[in-house]
């Protein structure tokens, strides 16, 4: 069968096992299309996505957007700002409908990842909007089943007079989009805390499976957690090393005078995860992680309050990041050179009501080192670096 533009295709994503295979969504159904041997049919039909009306009516006439998630042989498709997912199995077709509480989704992404863990393939989902949960992919059994509480304990901090609660495996956290480590033993949540900031939060995947959310260890983002920007862009580079790329800080109001006087933008921020970067905060005995090193670079341009916009992924064969951003891609050495540019392969970014003419962004598949697109009345669209 042909994909054709009645179908209105909303979404596609990469196939990260076969070049040239990409998962696409459009009016409810799931297709598959092969643009080496022109192929396409369909995967499963998916009409419980439709997010309109629920909660406070926030979703009428807005449009749905949805993402992919492709992890052979499964596809995870979600309502990125609304309550309803499904998980299809394309050697089984088994589809599993998954679901989130309402609570400020209408900001948050849905959270979806995937760990392969003893030769079984796991599914990280957000259950509710400060609970990840991983499940058996396969069989859809819960491996994370606990009891959240927060009760007032009837005390009050004596300085701020505010509640002390108690709290059993509860983190006062909204998770987003999540970012899997290469050996599968980390990820980060790219969330946010009241009232709102940004903050990423890490965890190692062994210890989720015994403390949960309360195992987080918070990200020193340097100065860049002053509102809205969760879901900035960022990447693991290796299975200890994480890039994150900060905001200017110059335009947050969250510099001391002579730090704005010493202070110089650094774009790239990387992080190891290692004993002498992560630190206790007196807090509550949480952790945060500071980086190793921060190193200049002009990938993103900034807008409002100084903040970045985009995605990052990083190319392990070629051994340079790639940057998607709404000026155009970018690949980029560790060392913050830019290396290569590609204008019109632009990001899409719809948070907070911000929609640009673009129906589809681009996206990029760091496996087979191709940026992609999906063009009606075309098909998909494939751009390389010239540095490759």
């Amino acid at each position: 069968m042909a994909v054709t533009d009645e179908q209105n295709i909303i979404a596609i994503a990469s196939s990260d096992k076969e070049p040239g295979v990409y998962a696409l969504y459009g009016e409810n159904q799931l297709l598959l299309t092969n643009i080496n041997t022109k192929e396409s049919h369909l995967i499963a039909k998916l009409p419980n996505l439709q997010s309109h009306g629920i909660g406070d009516s926030r979703f009428e006439g807005k449009e749905l957007e949805i993402t992919i998630h492709y992890h052979h042989p499964y596809i995870c498709v979600v309502e990125r700002f609304g309550v309803n997912g499904a998980l299809v199995n394309m050697v089984t077709g088994h589809i599993r409908e998954l679901k989130r509480d309402d609570y400020h989704c209408d900001v948050s992404s849905y959270s979806v990842g995937f760990l392969e863990n003893d030769g079984k393939t796991l599914f990280i989902c957000q259950t509710e909007w400060n609970r990840l949960d991983i499940f058996d992919a396969e069989s859809g059994k819960n491996l994370t089943e606990r009891e959240i509480s927060r009760e007032d304990s009837g005390d009050r901090d004596e300085k701020y007079g505010c509640i002390i609660f108690e709290d059993k495996n509860y983190l006062d956290y909204f998770h987003s989009q999540l970012h899997i480590s290469p050996d599968n033993n980390y990820f980060l949540s790219n969330g946010w805390i009241w009232q709102p900031y940004d903050f990423l939060t890490l965890y190692n995947v062994k210890d989720f499976f015994k403390i949960f959310e309360p195992g987080a260890i918070f990200v020193d983002q340097v100065f860049c957690a002053d509102g809205y920007n969760w879901d900035r862009p960022c990447c693991f580079v290796d299975d200890e090393t994480f890039v994150v790329i900060l905001d200017d800080a110059r335009y947050a109001g969250n510099l001391e005078s002579d730090e704005v006087e010493n202070y110089e933008y650094n774009q790239l921020a990387f992080y190891k995860i290692k004993e002498e970067y992560v630190k206790p905060v007196s807090r509550n005995d949480f952790r945060e992680i500071i980086p190793e090193k921060s190193v200049k670079c002009t990938a993103f341009n900034t807008y409002a309050y100084g903040e970045v916009q985009g995605r990052l992924y990083y190319n392990k064969t070629k051994g340079y990041l790639v940057a998607v951003t709404p000026d155009g891609a970018s690949a980029i050495s560790l060392s913050g050179e830019i290396l290569a540019q590609i204008p019109e392969a632009v990001f899409r970014n719809t948070l907070f009501n911000y929609v640009d003419k673009i129906i589809i962004g681009w996206d990029y598949s760091p496996e087979h080192h191709v940026l992609y697109s999906w063009k009606n009345g075309i098909g998909v669209v494939e751009k390389r670096f010239e540095c490759q």
